[in-house]
């Protein structure tokens, strides 16, 4: 072998060739290294799961169950939820736990704004209303989930107990939607 010998062009193919496989490798698999960093629609639904959790057993339910498991919601509670009314006016009438009403219902369940969030309460199939001084308040928040979006929700079942109707509590669906 003499000293004087240059980089041939083999050389210089082989060079190359490993030099793509180890760019293609890199930018194959360290995406994947970084999924379960990353937020998907595994979040979507755990925030679904814990919001409508937090509703029906905590913010929205008669203080003297709550954080109980019975899912049963405070009529005045409620009502002062969906109706607007400021959260220390309804915890000082009430007794109500919740922070923020149907307004701020991302304050509420501690959600950032970049997540859409929508509640209703139905009972076979259409939104309810509960009656005020003022009038019937529908028992929704939020806009409506766009179309061609992926969304995630969780419903729980809950009983209203308004203790001026004379059929007693009624059974209704409980639905977060969060996309």
């Amino acid at each position: 072998m003499s000293g004087d010998r240059a980089q041939t062009v083999l050389d210089f193919v082989v060079g190359m060739s490993v030099f793509l496989v180890a760019v293609g490798f890199t930018f194959a698999f360290v995406p994947s290294l970084l999924e379960p960093y990353a937020v998907g629609e595994g979040a979507t639904v755990i925030v679904a799961e814990r919001g409508a959790a937090r509703l029906a057993e905590s913010s929205l339910a008669e203080p003297s169950v709550a954080g109980g498991t019975t899912a049963t919601l405070s009529h005045a509670c409620t009502l002062a939820f969906f109706d607007g009314t400021d959260p220390d006016a309804a915890a000082d009438e009430s007794d109500c736990a919740w922070t923020a009403n149907a307004d701020d219902l991302h304050a509420e369940l501690g959600v950032d704004d970049l997540r859409g969030l929508n509640l209703t309460v139905t009972q076979h199939g259409a939104i309810e209303t509960l009656n005020s001084t003022d009038g019937p308040v529908a028992m929704r928040a939020g806009p409506a989930p766009p179309g061609g979006t992926s969304v995630s929700s969780a419903s729980r079942i809950v009983t209203i107990d308004d203790p001026e109707d004379p059929r007693g509590p009624e059974t209704y669906r409980l639905t977060l939607r969060v996309w």
